[in-house]
């Protein structure tokens, strides 16, 4: 977008903000913000920099693409003994903590499953859930790609997939058009 889209208003908020402010709501236990060595993370309210479940984590590689960012905070889970991992995108401003949780409590009724994700049309998108027993296989992953990669291969049938009917939830902001589209939804 040539400038930093997290930091974008939306309403009293940022659009970065708003996810964050969503996972901290959520039943998740920890979160951690992986963002790039210059971002200095102005978009952030005070709260949710020092909220407790939160912990900012610097990518030096986040230069590399999307593949980066998820390899940082896998090793941060790993370091955490995180048995799972949840993968959501700040530029995605419509995402619910119902949809997260949803996400976990699916987890809970299915252990053995490798993954849980949200999928709209019929193709995966984020929030994601993963188990530590596919991070191997997304500290593989280089350039600008996320987890989908790897789900889409041997494991796709390792996982359950939760429908997401409303595109409004997975939708998410890439461009100046979205960034309208956004502000036109928030009305």
């Amino acid at each position: 977008m040539g400038r930093n889209k997290l930091a974008l208003a939306v309403g009293k908020m940022t659009l970065g903000s708003l996810a964050l402010d969503t996972a901290v709501q959520s039943a998740l236990d920890r979160i951690f913000i992986i963002s790039n060595e210059r971002d200095d993370l102005a978009w952030l309210p005070a709260r949710l920099k020092m909220h407790e479940k939160c912990k900012m984590v610097k990518c030096r590689d986040a230069g590399e693409g999307q593949s980066a960012s998820i390899r940082c905070g896998i090793e941060y889970a790993i370091e955490a003994g995180a048995s799972a991992i949840v993968i959501l995108l700040a530029d995605q401003p419509f995402i619910t903590s119902r949809m997260i949780d949803e996400m976990v409590a699916c987890w809970k009724l299915h252990p053995t499953s490798k993954y849980i994700s949200t999928t709209h049309d019929g193709t995966m998108k984020p929030p994601i859930l993963i188990t530590k027993e596919l991070f191997p296989n997304l500290l593989k992953i280089r350039g600008d790609q996320g987890a989908r990669k790897v789900l889409r291969g041997e494991f796709l049938e390792h996982g359950k997939q939760l429908p997401c009917t409303d595109a409004r939830l997975v939708f998410d902001v890439d461009d100046a058009d979205d960034y309208s589209n956004l502000l036109s939804k928030m009305e």
